[in-house]
């Protein structure tokens, strides 16, 4: 009965202690609407009410909507950018800008090889996401112009979204050194 017991125990055990292997899953553009899975991630920060971004290019109207209705929703919200590409004419950093829970900040861009070019976004201990994909319709595969959608209207892209906890804190703590950077521009 022991010996029954002892094996039991050691058995049991390996199930606790075993390492818990975090998911890294990474999608493409045009053939994956990345719009749709941005947002399907975006909405988990409703969990923890907090979501840090860094996004060169930001043209996407419906991404825009769906962050102050996350902000509405008491998700704080630090948005970090360049400060040229937030002067962008199609740039909706505008839609953003003086709304409750919502902070940005823009990098100086001081020319070709001092710019903000990250693509990412975390949710605290839920995912990082990377990639090459911006928040456009045609860079996450989301782009339709005049009716027609397909790979020759949207670019080639992807966005990878990792899990592991040790990967998440690692990029909360490079975005806060980008975002408290003494150069930066208060947009807000």
């Amino acid at each position: 009965m022991c010996k029954f017991i002892l094996m039991f125990i050691l058995f049991t055990s390996s199930f606790i202690t075993a390492p818990v292997y975090a998911r890294t899953k990474t999608y493409f553009s045009p053939r994956t609407n990345l719009q749709y899975t941005d947002i399907e991630w975006l909405n988990k920060s409703l969990k923890v009410k907090k979501l840090y971004i860094a996004m060169y290019s930001f043209t996407d109207y419906k991404i825009a909507e769906e962050l102050l209705r996350l902000a509405r929703r008491g998700v704080k919200i630090y948005i970090y950018r360049d400060n040229k590409q937030i002067g962008d004419d199609t740039d909706r950093t505008y839609m953003l800008k003086n709304a409750g829970n919502i902070y940005i900040k823009a990098k100086r861009d001081r020319g070709f090889w001092n710019i903000m070019h990250d693509k990412i976004f975390i949710i605290p201990g839920i995912v990082f996401r990377e990639g090459s994909a911006n928040w456009s319709p045609s860079a996450e595969g989301a782009s339709c112009y005049r009716h027609e959608c397909g790979q020759r209207e949207n670019q080639d892209n992807n966005a990878t979204y990792i899990t592991d906890g040790k990967e998440i804190k690692a990029a909360i703590k490079n975005f806060y050194r980008i975002w408290n950077r003494k150069s930066n521009i208060n947009i807000n």
